[in-house]
């Protein structure tokens, strides 16, 4: 019978507490993007980011690091003039935070494929970029030519679904805007 009434209790409150939770532990949705450092095996723009992302970004960071590249950031998450702007299908990884556009450089600097190299197929012939372009895949990491490397998520959604993402995001992480008294 203790048992019973130890178990019936247990109920309760876990129910009790799931229906409160909503009420007094409520937290407002914060914006998910933020600048990821990467350290020296990234070079070029600044990484804006979905937390989702990052642990993509460190697999990429590892990857060029064992195939002696580094990753020159051409494009990541920027801050679109409104939430509702269109974006194309191909650009919607960026636009999530999900996302980069890349060249591939030397440790020290050099360039060792660029876009036209990465769009003609090229990178099949330098060891360096075949070693960072096919590791990286490994990591789970999508590779769509000629130069992003996404986690492939937005290719699992609808239009529709993206498009809400999209927009949620970008309203969440506007710049705050100060109200001007007249």
């Amino acid at each position: 019978m203790f048992k019973l009434i130890v178990i019936i209790s247990i109920l309760a409150t876990s129910i009790l507490v799931t229906n409160i939770n909503g009420f007094l532990f409520s937290h407002k949705e914060k914006c998910q993007i933020s600048e990821y450092k990467g350290g020296k095996d990234f070079s070029g723009e600044k990484i804006m980011a979905n937390k989702s992302f990052v642990p993509y970004l460190k697999s990429i960071g590892a990857v060029a690091k064992g195939c002696k590249v580094r990753v020159h950031v051409t494009d990541s998450y920027k801050q679109l003039k409104t939430p509702t702007e269109y974006v194309l299908a191909s650009q919607m990884p960026l636009a999530l935070g999900r996302g980069i556009h890349f060249d591939l450089q030397s440790p020290k600097g050099s360039t060792v494929c660029n876009k036209l190299c990465m769009t003609t197929g090229s990178w099949k012939t330098f060891p360096e970029t075949a070693c960072f372009i096919d590791n990286v895949q490994k990591k789970g990491v999508k590779f769509t030519e000629p130069n992003l490397l996404h986690d492939g998520y937005a290719s699992k959604l609808t239009t529709s679904d993206l498009e809400a993402l999209k927009v949620a995001a970008h309203k969440l992480c506007a710049p705050k805007t100060k109200n001007t008294k007249s």
